[in-house]
Parts: C-alpha cells; sequence; structure tokens
C-alpha cells in the first residue's frame, strides 16, 4: 500500500507540444527545366549532355542523337563545332574518339549558304578548321611570350595560366593530327606546322614538346606519305638529334621525350613495348556493337531456354 500512494503522489510532468512549422511567405522550389530557354540555348545544352556521354561504348547512339538535335542555323553549327572543339582540345585523351566524330558529322551535318556574297559555305569541317587554326597561331605567339617570360620570371599565378594554355595548345596539335588520320586534314598543312614548330623549337621546351607530340602521332604517316617527304623528315630528325647533343640544359623530360622519337623511328615507328598492334577508333567502336549484340543474343537464347524449361516442367 505504501508504494502504490507513493506513486499516486508522484507531481505529473506536463511536455508541451511543439510549435507548428510556419510557412514561408516565399518558400524555395525546384526551378529546373521552368526556366524559358530558347531554341539555342536548348539545343546547346543537348549536345553539352550528348558530349558529357560520349564513350566508345555508346558512340552510334549518341551521334544519332546530335545529329538530329536540331541543329537548323549557321550560328548553332559554329556554336556546336566550338563546343566540340574546346572538348577535345581539353581531353586530350579522348581527341581521336572527338576526331572520328568529327570525321562522321561532316557527312551528315548540314551547310548553309555564305553569309556575305561570293563567300564560301558554311560545312562543319570549314569552322572545325579554322578553329584549330586560330589556335595554332595563337599558340606561336604564346611560345614566344613564355620564352619571354622565363628570362624574366613569373609568379606562380602566371605559371598556372601558362601551364593550362600549353596544355590547350598540345591538344589542339593532337587534334589536328588525329584529324589527318581521318583523312580530313591534309597530311601537307601538318607538314608545314612541323617545319613551323621545329624552325622555332631552338631552346624552346614548348615548342619542342609539340614537334614530338605530333611526330608520335603521325610521324609514320608522314614518313610514308611520299619519298620526298621521307627525305624532309630526315632533316627535321637531325635538328632534332643535333639539338639533343648540343642542348645539355634542357629538362630530363625533354631530353627524354626527344630520345624516344628519335628511337621509335629507328624502329619503324613500332614501339619497342607494344607487342599487340594498338585498335583504331572505328574498329573498338566495331568491336563494342558486336559485343552488344552479342549480349542481346545470349539474352535471348537464354529467355528461350528458360521457357522451354518452364514449359516441359509444367508437362504432364
Amino acid at each position: 500500500m505504501a508504494d502504490t500512494n507513493s506513486i499516486s503522489n508522484e507531481e505529473v510532468v506536463h511536455v508541451p507540444t511543439p510549435p507548428c512549422l510556419s510557412k514561408a511567405e516565399h518558400p524555395w522550389m525546384l526551378t529546373m527545366g521552368k526556366e524559358c530557354l530558347s531554341y539555342e540555348e536548348c539545343v546547346l545544352r543537348k549536345v553539352r549532355g550528348i558530349l558529357n556521354k560520349l564513350t566508345v561504348e555508346k558512340y552510334k547512339l549518341l551521334r544519332g542523337q546530335l545529329i538530329r538535335s536540331g541543329i537548323t542555323t549557321p550560328c548553332l553549327l559554329r556554336q556546336v563545332a566550338s563546343l566540340i572543339f574546346d572538348r577535345a582540345v581539353s581531353e586530350p585523351t579522348f581527341c581521336p574518339l572527338y576526331a572520328f566524330l568529327c570525321s562522321e558529322l561532316c557527312q551528315y551535318l548540314p551547310s548553309f549558304p555564305p553569309d556575305e556574297s561570293g563567300g564560301k559555305e558554311v560545312r562543319f569541317m570549314r569552322i572545325l578548321m579554322k578553329y584549330c587554326q586560330e589556335a595554332f597561331e595563337g599558340e606561336n605567339m604564346m611560345a614566344a611570350e613564355i620564352r619571354q617570360h622565363d628570362m624574366a620570371g613569373a609568379s606562380n599565378q602566371d605559371f598556372e595560366c601558362r601551364y593550362k594554355e600549353r596544355r590547350r595548345n598540345l591538344g589542339n596539335i593532337q587534334f589536328i593530327c588525329e584529324l589527318s588520320k581521318q583523312k580530313r586534314v591534309f597530311l601537307r598543312i601538318v607538314h608545314f606546322m612541323l617545319k613551323h614548330l621545329v624552325e622555332r623549337s631552338d631552346g624552346c621546351g614548348v615548342n619542342i614538346e609539340a614537334v614530338c607530340l605530333l611526330l608520335n602521332t603521325v610521324g609514320k604517316q608522314l614518313d610514308e606519305f611520299s619519298n620526298e617527304s621521307h627525305v624532309v623528315n630526315d632533316t627535321y630528325f637531325g635538328c632534332l638529334e643535333e639539338m639533343l647533343n648540343t642542348h645539355t640544359q634542357f629538362e630530363s623530360r625533354l631530353k627524354y621525350m626527344l630520345r624516344d622519337v628519335l628511337d621509335l623511328r629507328a624502329n619503324n615507328w613500332v614501339h619497342p613495348r607494344h607487342k599487340v598492334k594498338d585498335k583504331t577508333i572505328s574498329e573498338l567502336i566495331r568491336c563494342s556493337t558486336a559485343e552488344v549484340l552479342a549480349r542481346l543474343r545470349l539474352g535471348a537464347t537464354t529467355t528461350t531456354n528458360t521457357r522451354i524449361l518452364v514449359r516441359d516442367d509444367s508437362a504432364p
């Protein structure tokens, strides 16, 4: 009884009810996809999304989506070419894939009449090559500026900007070389670029790196282009050999680059560490397509066999 009375005499604690949430006068709402975009902005957004997802496995599907994205004006064609160019030079690893894409797009994307009377027709590849030319000419100006800065010294911020610009310029050179492999750029243009870079590479690490990249990418094609081209290349490689022997102040990285290119040509453009021949982008796309079809056939066969087994098991 004592225990019961003590329990009944305990003080009861009342817990206050929590206040109700008050609704804001202007609540936040998801606005993605609700803003009013122009037709051109919608097309460019679609193209950016396609480029973000572009891989060898999804190439054919995304290429078709890009062709049907709605490029109906010369302005849109220029902007799409600019997007693809910027993506290619900023991602040198995927330059072969972007070059193969551009090689096929120039067959399917529309062309438009010239903006001015007597001008040239507005075509995708013509626009793309204009961007490449402007970037290459700007690169030569940047190389001279870098030589001047190297003598006077530069801040960390300037060094970072120069590094990004150098990476973009090297990506442009590799992109042009990959386009030449797709027969979209004449090899004589690549020859002109090589001559221009070799003549201005004496003591300039930027141009030496560009020369090595160019020769690693299309050196074999330049040698096999003609007998005259092979003889001209002998002169260029003689300059590189002399550069390697006379400029002892070069960084070890540049010395190894030069030595690798010289050894590669001496080995008939066969890399000693590559025992298996690399596949081209078109071969990779064919292989990936065949693999997808094989998986689909395997799935269909498995489904059919399962249906047969179920029917046999249920039979009397």
